[in-house]
């Protein structure tokens, strides 16, 4: 981790490490600038040193993350992670081979020592620019690798260097540089004592949902829920040390748990659920060491369907048609009239209609009952059933489902 200098600080610890071991393999004088290459070559053995490219690390650039609380404390000081693509470009007499002789002692240089050396670091530290920089203290070292361009790309980077001509380079990725962000983070909290508990298994898993009439011994069914219904839940590792029934936004106590079967009723008193559909998962409680209960494990949702009956009889008055439902519904719910024609005359399809309720359904003399206007209805007999939020009230040999006459 380091402050704002060590990109800085890593090209002039690049360049004097090269600068010292080409001096000491070539022999003769060369000149390391940590710049772009020249417009103009020069005649004499010279390296440039130029960063020509930044990018976020891969595979580091979010290790830091959440760095604040939900309310903006600073929890870890965030650190930018980033890679620097250098540029190292040779220059000097062609016929005495010198740009040759100077690539070879850099690639055998970084070969030998890919990490940027502490003493260079320290070194290029002393510099006036450079007064401050703390990369060498980083427990994180910059380590140099050579990369490969493909021609294509070789191209678009010479061409990005305007009026500057090709010369013998080569490229090495410097991986990586962490910047610390600025801040102090919020001291954590000490441990008073330590409260673990290892279970066997994991996570509870629902696969079926069927329903029967409450205190039945029926075979439960799939499908739609009615009220006064209580649902089987089926799974695997249902049993807990305690478990809860979560209902969209509302927990419910189940009336039995086992392992693979879990049984709970929608709650009918206080504020009752309105026909819809819900999510339903179970949420198991763990006990520890200490006596305390926490929610522990919470399984998959599955979908519940709570469907409404229409309770006779229905009223009609002109072209309003008022029904009344087993369960509330609510005022911003979509609702709609469902009219089938009862034996029709042969010869004639059924006649059928639908008539949406307004939305919001307004003023009512309760939450269960629904008054729609209805037009140019042929007269006959009805069957009367409504749908709320896409869920269709209930219909079967075992409800007298009702009807009215009907002709506007």
């Amino acid at each position: 981790m380091s402050n704002y200098l060590a990109v800085a600080q890593a090209t002039e610890a690049l360049r004097q490490f090269v600068s010292r071991r080409v001096t000491a393999d070539v022999g003769f004088a060369v000149r390391v600038l940590a710049q772009k290459p020249f417009t103009e070559p020069p005649a004499e053995p010279t390296i440039t040193v130029f960063m020509y490219e930044v990018v976020p690390n891969p595979s580091v650039r979010n290790f830091d993350a959440p760095t604040r609380s939900s309310d903006g404390t600073l929890l870890t000081k965030p650190q930018a992670a980033i890679d620097l693509h250098y540029l190292i470009s040779f220059y000097g007499d062609e016929a005495e081979l010198q740009p040759q002789k100077l690539l070879g002692s850099v690639v055998r240089s970084l070969h030998t020592s890919p990490v940027l050396l502490e003493e260079d670091l320290n070194a290029a530290a002393v510099r006036p620019p450079l007064i401050g920089a703390d990369l060498a203290s980083s427990p994180q070292k910059v380590r140099l690798t050579p990369t490969k361009l493909d021609v294509d790309d070789l191209y678009k980077l010479w061409t990005m260097l305007i009026q500057v001509p090709y010369a013998l380079s080569v490229m090495y990725q410097g991986t990586l540089v962490l910047l610390d962000g600025e801040g102090v983070p919020a001291a954590g909290k000490p441990v008073l004592r330590r409260n673990v508990r290892a279970v066997a298994g994991g996570r509870p898993v629902l696969e079926q949902v069927l329903s029967r009439p409450a205190g039945s011994a029926q075979t439960p069914v799939e499908g739609p829920v009615p009220r006064g219904s209580e649902i089987l839940l089926r799974g695997n590792q249902l049993s807990g040390d305690g478990d809860t029934v979560r209902i969209g936004d509302v927990d419910v106590v189940p009336q039995t748990t086992r392992e693979d079967q879990v049984v709970f009723r929608f709650p009918e008193t206080g504020q009752e659920l309105p026909p819809g559909i819900y999510p339903v998962s179970v949420v198991q409680d763990l006990s520890f060491p200490d006596g305390t209960v926490r929610k522990a494990f919470e399984s998959n949702a599955i979908a519940v369907i709570r469907q409404p009956s229409v309770i006779e009889p229905v009223q009609v008055v002109g072209n309003l048609v008022t029904v009344h439902l087993d369960l509330p519904v609510l005022d911003d719910q979509r609702v709609v009239l469902l009219l089938d024609e009862l034996d029709p005359p042969a010869g004639r399809n059924a006649a059928s209609y639908q008539f949406p309720a307004p939305v919001p359904l307004g003023l009512r003399p309760d939450d269960h009952t629904v008054t729609v206007t209805i037009t140019a209805v042929r007269a006959a007999d009805y069957l009367v059933r409504v749908q709320v939020d896409g869920v269709r009230s209930r219909t079967g040999d075992d409800l007298r489902t009702p009807s009215a006459r009907l002709g506007v």
